[in-house]
């Protein structure tokens, strides 16, 4: 009997032996496969990042990197640098967040690792740029190859943390190191120059910078440089200019004009920079800025004055703004932002003879229409004189241009066709805003036409919000 409990017991002794040895068993493998995967994951980002210096390398590294092959530089000295602009990053920022737009450039610099040549390096250069340096002896061919399959992987969808897919546009500016580029200094200033020709020439293009280049694009990116900079030092303001109810004689409206207050050049006006803007396509930010900035004056003015919140506010909008075909989603998101009913803000739309021939413009002022927005005809003219322009388009102004109005005064014939105009407004239901009204004498002369709006410099000058009490 007692052996039968003495093995018994021998039986149970053992039996927990065994599970408290396979549990620290279990344990032990589980910490040791937790710094195993932990270990290889750390060694293959080490390996990543010592390959192509991804998370290493920043402009200034790149720029003292530069500046160092320049100081060791012999006849046996290779190396190029790829310039990568990704367009609209501070529109995603504003629409999708920073960390989205993190995550979409960790894609691209995945993705690029993948095609560069094996020892390249990634620098991220500024908030859209990447610079991708390679100690390659490229002709013009291979450069051009690279370029292709480079822009080629970011036009590739990213897929967002909302699982819906974003395509990219970008433009590559492409330098090898050559005679052209005496020091450091000027190899940044003419990859850059190359950056800006790549831009001039339309949506995912690059250009390879030569003598023959810099020779006609200096003026270029003198002005790029200066309005990249005007951007990150928020030197655009917007000034405003009264629309008068002419019979009432009082203020109906403003219009809301950008400015550049340079440093230099003092206050400049939008035929100074806009080409240059939308050559490079910061029209599109300008257009974004600008549409942010009233909404703000705007609610900002009727809280404090709130006997003026019929006041409508007016954006002019460019054909090349209009193209954009994310604009009317941009402005949906920013608009959603303010209290302003839809009816106080009016889109001013000049060559409206373009709305039909190309879809993004057509669609953009149909869906800026549909969210209740007014929309304006600016600068109707005598080149555009045929009421048949305005059939079966939905507007609520018709601005005449000055010039219009001027010659109106002494061309009988002008003035029959604003007349006709008047005529046909009252019938379709909109209005006729009459624009350059300097002395009384053309106040005069609209009021007999019946006009129902003006501004002028007979009503005010564009000048800053504090000067209207805005």
């Amino acid at each position: 009997m007692n052996t039968l409990i003495l093995a018994d017991y021998q039986l149970n002794l053992d039996t927990s032996v065994y599970i408290l040895l396979l549990v620290v068993f279990l344990a032990i493998s589980c910490v040791a496969i937790f710094f195993l995967i932990r270990g290889i994951k750390r060694d293959r980002n080490r390996l990543i990042a010592e390959k192509y210096k991804i998370a290493q390398l920043d402009r200034i590294g790149l720029e003292d990197m530069l500046k160092h092959k320049y100081e060791i530089a012999n006849e046996d000295t290779h190396f190029c640098v790829l310039l990568l602009q990704v367009h609209e990053v501070e529109k995603m920022k504003l629409s999708l967040g920073q960390k989205q737009v993190e995550k979409i450039f960790a894609v691209l610099k995945e993705r690029l690792t993948r095609v560069i040549p094996r020892g390249s390096k990634i620098c991220d250069y500024a908030p859209d740029m990447l610079a991708i340096y390679m100690e390659e002896d490229l002709d013009n061919i291979g450069l051009q190859t690279v370029a292709t399959v480079c822009i080629t992987e970011c036009n590739k969808p990213v897929t967002l943390i909302s699982r819906a897919k974003m395509t990219l546009a970008v433009n590559v500016g492409i330098l090898a190191y050559n005679e052209f580029s005496p020091d450091a200094m000027s190899f940044v200033q003419n990859m850059e120059l190359a950056l800006v020709t790549a831009f001039k020439s339309g949506v995912n293009k690059y250009a390879i910078y030569s003598e023959e280049l810099a020779e006609t694009q200096t003026e270029a990116y003198r002005q790029y440089q200066e309005i990249r900079t005007a951007i990150a030092e928020n030197q655009f303001v917007l000034y405003y200019q009264p629309i008068y109810d002419i019979a009432a004689n009082r203020i109906m409206g403003y219009e809301s004009l950008v400015r550049w207050q340079h440093p230099d050049l003092g206050l400049l006006t939008p035929d100074k920079f806009l080409p240059v803007m939308e050559q490079t396509g910061d029209i599109n930010w300008i257009g974004v800025w600008a549409f942010d900035n009233m909404l703000a004056m705007q609610s900002k003015h009727i809280k404090e004055h709130p006997d003026h919140s019929n006041l409508i506010f007016s954006l002019n909008l460019s054909p090349k703004q209009l193209m954009w075909p994310h604009l009317a989603e941009e402005f949906r998101k920013i608009y959603k932002r303010y209290r302003i009913p839809a009816e106080n803000i009016c889109m001013e739309i000049v060559e409206f003879s373009i709305f039909d021939k190309v879809e993004e413009v057509s669609s953009n002022i149909l869906k800026l229409s549909q969210m209740g927005f007014k929309i304006a005809i600016d600068d109707f003219g005598m080149e555009m004189s045929s009421l048949k322009l305005l059939e079966d388009r939905k507007f609520d102004w018709v601005k005449l241009d000055r010039s219009f109005i001027d010659k109106a005064q002494d061309d009988f014939l002008i003035g029959g066709v604003i007349e006709t105009l008047i005529g046909y407004s009252k019938k379709n239901g909109f209005a006729v805003v009459a624009e350059g009204i300097e002395d009384e004498v053309t106040l005069n002369y609209l009021k007999g036409l019946g006009i129902t709006y003006g501004q002028g410099y007979y009503y005010g000058r564009p000048q800053p919000p504090e000067n209207y009490n805005l």
